[in-house]
Formats: structure tokens, C-alpha cells, sequence
């Protein structure tokens, strides 16, 4: 009979083999778990929260050896072809899936997905905007969000990518520059969560009442994942744009003035960003592991791109690989890991806002981010 000691053991060299033979790594476990158990392809809704799955299945395809590519190919050609019929732009939040049409487009040629996604883009040109053109994230009142930037953003790229037509990306740099405008704090190079045109007293569905300020109209705080979907953005747009374009510089100077203090702003032990970065350490506040995997995303870009080339850069996407396997990862069922310390989707309040705001497992864009940076890191090991 084997002691209980042994077998622990047993076990536990037996995972280690797993995720350092035939190239298996905790970041599969959460890939497997994300397509076949999470949200399988037939599963797929019209939703943003989806979308930022569905973002990770694009980049998975584009880096992924030959053989493995019809598995991805697939799971977005399911999740698509099940959205068809009610796939729209009406608000930035709808308009996130349709980078799955361009996608599609771009690598079939087939005209029904371009056709549609065309479709989405009239929808997006009719949201409504502030007088300057920004697009509002909610369609009853004028709002700026950072989380737009990725929602719209997204599908700009893949629409310029898959027609080459720059009114696309001249809208994706337009929205741009506007939501920096109203939305960057001077001091330290990142976003508020929002701006809001005429200091209405009203609240949404989940934000709360009188969270504009009085002069500026922005709210008073930075949201970790809000800014990290800024990065996000940012990033993919550097690998989509050539760089002999005239807006590479540009926005490439962007990414670097968000990323001046995220080295600072990291927290050591656990190589995660906060839920509210600049608030570190803060009584109440905590770590938050979807916008870690997007910092750190956007961090290894600018090292392969050679944006940054500190060693403080280097250290940090090391601690949060390292700190969000053993941090922000949990067994999901017998066969898989999925992500945890995942603040649920939010809305603009003030500081106690965010800190009460639930933490919870899985979540497609926490799956969705954990992938992206781990495959990324892997790649530079």
C-alpha cells in the first residue's frame, strides 16, 4: 500500500511533468478549459464579455503551428455563424464581436462575413457622440469610458487589417486621441475610467450617482482593468499598423506613457497590479489578475518591439507570469485550471466603489487575458 505522503507526492511530480513535457504548460490547462468547458464555441453570445474570448482565439490562430490552426478557425467560425442573425453595432459594447467578422473575412475571403461586418460599421457611425465626434459608451446619455477603446477598437484594427482601407484606421486614431483628451490623468500617464459631457446627476445600471466631478466632468479614479484594456488595444494596433505608417509613432508613444509607472505600481510578492494601480497598498484594496495579464501583455509588446528596454520591464512581466499561476489560478474540475481574482464587470464610482466591487473565478476576458499574456511570455522563454 502506498502512504498518503507518496502519494501527494506522487501527484505532484506527475503534474510537474505535465506542464514541462511536450511543451504543456498551465496556460494550455486554461486554453483547454476556456473552448471546451467554460464557453464552447456553440455556446457564444453577442456580448462584449465573449468578445474578449474571442480575441484570444484570433491570436491564438495567428501564432499557432500549421496543424493547430482548423481548432481555432473553427471555434470562431462557430461562435459567428451562431451570432449571424443578430450581429450589430448599436453601441461600442455590441460592436466588440464583430472583430470576429473581419477576422473571418480575412483569412476566407468569404463576402457574407465582410458584408456584415460593413453592416456593424453602419451601425457604429449612427452611436451617439460628443460634439467633437468621441463615441459615447452608453446610448441615453453622452459618456466617455476607457473600456470603449477596446470595444470599438478592436474591430477597427481587424476591419483595416482584413481591407486595407485606412478610414478605418483614421477612425481608430480619431477615438483615440479623443477619449485621451478627456480621459488621461498628466501625472501619471493613465486613463480615468470616465468623463461624462454635461455633469448629470443619473446612474446606469451598475455606476454610481454623482460620480462626475463637478469641473473636470471625469470620475476621480483609475481603474486597473480599464486601463489594461487601453494597453490591450494599444499594442495589437502597433502589430496590426506598419510601422512606416504615419500614426505608428504616435501611437506607440502612447503605449510608453502608460507603461512609465507600472513598474513602480507592481506589487512584488505577488507580481500583481491592484484593482486601483495608483492606490497601492491602500487599506481594502487588493489584487486584481485580469488587468495583470493585460499590463503585462503590453509591457512584453513594448520589450519585443523594443518600445522599453529597462530590466524593471523585464522583472515585471516575470513576477506576474510566476504570481498569476501562483496567485490567480485554481482547479477547475479534474483536468483544468481557469483564473480567479477577477473583479466582476463594473461600472464608474468613487473609491469604495471599486474596492467592494466581487471578485470571481473564470470570466471570459479574465480566461481570455491570462491566455494572451501567457502566450506571449512563453514565446520569449
Amino acid at each position: 500500500m502506498i502512504s498518503n505522503k507518496l502519494r501527494i507526492v506522487f501527484v505532484f511530480f506527475l503534474f510537474v511533468f505535465f506542464e514541462n513535457s511536450f511543451g504543456q504548460t498551465w496556460v494550455d490547462s486554461l486554453d483547454s478549459y476556456a473552448r471546451e468547458a467554460f464557453l464552447p464555441a456553440k455556446n457564444y453570445k453577442w456580448r462584449w464579455t465573449h468578445a474578449a474570448l474571442l480575441n484570444t482565439m484570433m491570436k491564438q490562430y495567428d501564432d499557432c503551428a500549421p496543424e493547430q490552426k482548423p481548432l481555432y478557425l473553427g471555434y470562431i467560425k462557430t461562435a459567428m455563424s451562431k451570432t449571424y442573425a443578430v450581429a450589430n453595432g448599436k453601441t461600442p459594447n455590441s460592436v466588440a464581436s464583430a472583430m470576429g467578422l473581419a477576422f473571418l473575412y480575412s483569412v476566407t475571403k468569404e463576402e457574407k462575413y465582410k458584408t456584415k461586418a460593413e453592416q456593424v460599421y453602419a451601425d457604429y457611425l449612427k452611436i451617439r457622440r460628443t460634439k467633437e465626434g468621441a463615441v459615447s459608451h452608453l446610448m441615453l446619455f453622452t459618456e466617455l469610458w476607457d473600456d470603449t477603446m477596446f470595444m470599438i477598437g478592436e474591430f477597427l484594427l481587424k476591419m483595416y487589417a482584413a481591407t486595407g482601407d485606412e478610414k478605418y484606421l483614421d477612425e481608430f486614431v480619431k477615438q483615440f486621441r479623443l477619449h485621451r483628451e478627456k480621459l488621461q490623468n498628466k501625472e501619471n500617464g493613465l486613463w480615468v475610467h470616465g468623463w461624462d459631457s454635461d455633469n448629470k446627476t443619473h446612474c446606469t445600471f451598475c455606476s454610481e450617482m454623482y460620480w462626475a466631478d463637478k469641473q473636470k466632468r471625469t470620475s476621480t479614479e483609475i481603474w486597473g482593468r480599464g486601463n489594461g484594456w487601453i494597453v490591450v488595444t494599444l499594442s495589437d494596433a502597433l502589430e496590426t499598423i506598419p510601422k512606416t505608417n504615419v500614426y505608428w509613432t504616435e501611437l506607440a508613444g502612447y503605449l510608453k506613457e502608460m507603461l512609465v509607472r507600472l513598474p513602480e505600481l507592481q506589487e512584488v510578492q505577488t507580481g500583481h497590479w491592484y484593482q486601483l494601480p495608483v492606490r497601492k497598498g491602500e487599506k481594502d484594496n487588493w489584487i486584481e489578475s485580469s488587468s495583470t495579464a493585460m499590463f503585462a501583455y503590453g509591457i512584453n509588446v513594448a520589450l519585443d518591439l523594443s518600445l522599453v528596454n529597462d530590466t524593471a520591464y523585464r522583472t515585471c512581466v516575470n513576477r506576474a507570469y510566476k504570481g498569476l499561476r501562483q496567485y490567480s489560478t485554481i482547479t477547475a474540475g479534474k483536468h483544468y485550471l481557469t483564473a480567479k481574482n477577477v473583479c466582476i464587470g463594473t461600472c464608474i464610482g468613487h473609491t469604495k466603489y471599486y474596492f467592494k466591487r466581487k471578485s470571481i473565478t473564470g470570466s471570459p476576458y479574465g480566461l481570455g487575458m491570462f491566455i494572451q499574456f501567457g502566450r506571449r511570455y512563453e514565446k520569449r522563454m
